[in-house]
């Protein structure tokens, strides 16, 4: 579904409690994969190098673990990524299937055996994990949820707003024959619904004369992830 090319947010100003301002901007439509990379004792490995390679597009990514074996790798499109770690001395690292989520931090500490680079540790990821970098309170559905839950006759997707712990039903805020593309209003623990904001591949789609309203609904069926 990725050929679609559609990536879509809906939040709340109050669905994001810690992050700063630039820090949200910058992650709305990305995540980041960060860790630490240690030996067998629990030193640091500086300079070591991590790469991730998406699943589904084969496209890498690389960086160099810091001198605290720390390293960090933001602005990643969501997806599901092998993350390889390697260094002269050591045995490959690979942990497979890590899931990237719009807006989420995932995190992949490593320890290095000592071996040759011929030979490889692989790990399988969990489906889901935790998230220990962030303390925001937010809600995920992927396109699956969003194409397989029931909808309103409309097929607006905003109706699973209704599902979200906090938001309050979604409904019309004017007659349907005046209200843009079907749009619907919810509030969010208790915020005005002139806080949320939708994006679009990243960029923001309200109307400006009613910003309680998206400016475009997208189809159901081309959201993702």
């Amino acid at each position: 579904m990725q050929s679609r090319g559609r990536y879509l947010i809906v939040f709340g100003a109050l669905l994001s409690l810690v992050c700063t301002p630039a820090a949200s901007e910058a992650q709305v439509l990305y995540g980041s994969v960060v860790g630490a990379v240690k030996d067998a004792q629990g030193a640091a490995i500086p300079a070591a190098t991590v790469t991730i390679t998406n699943k589904d597009t084969n496209l890498t990514r690389e960086t160099i673990t810091g001198t605290e074996g720390e390293y960090s790798l933001p602005n990643v499109l969501p997806g599901h990524y092998d993350v390889k770690v390697s260094l002269t001395g050591f045995r490959e690292f690979v942990q497979t299937n890590v899931p990237v989520s719009a807006g989420a931090i995932s995190r992949v500490d490593v320890k290095l055996e000592i071996g040759a680079l011929t030979e490889t540790v692989t790990v399988a990821s969990d489906a889901q994990l935790l998230q220990t970098d962030r303390s925001d309170v937010h809600t995920e559905l992927r396109s699956k949820e969003i194409t397989n839950l029931p909808l309103n006759q409309y097929r607006n997707y905003q109706t699973l707003i209704n599902l979200v712990p906090g938001a309050t039903p979604a409904t019309f805020q004017n007659a349907q024959t005046d209200t843009p593309g079907r749009s619907l209003r919810t509030n969010i623990n208790g915020a005005d619904g002139q806080n949320n904001n939708t994006r679009i591949d990243g960029a923001s789609s309200v109307n400006i004369w009613l910003p309680h309203h998206a400016g475009y609904i997208a189809p159901a069926e081309t959201i993702e992830p």
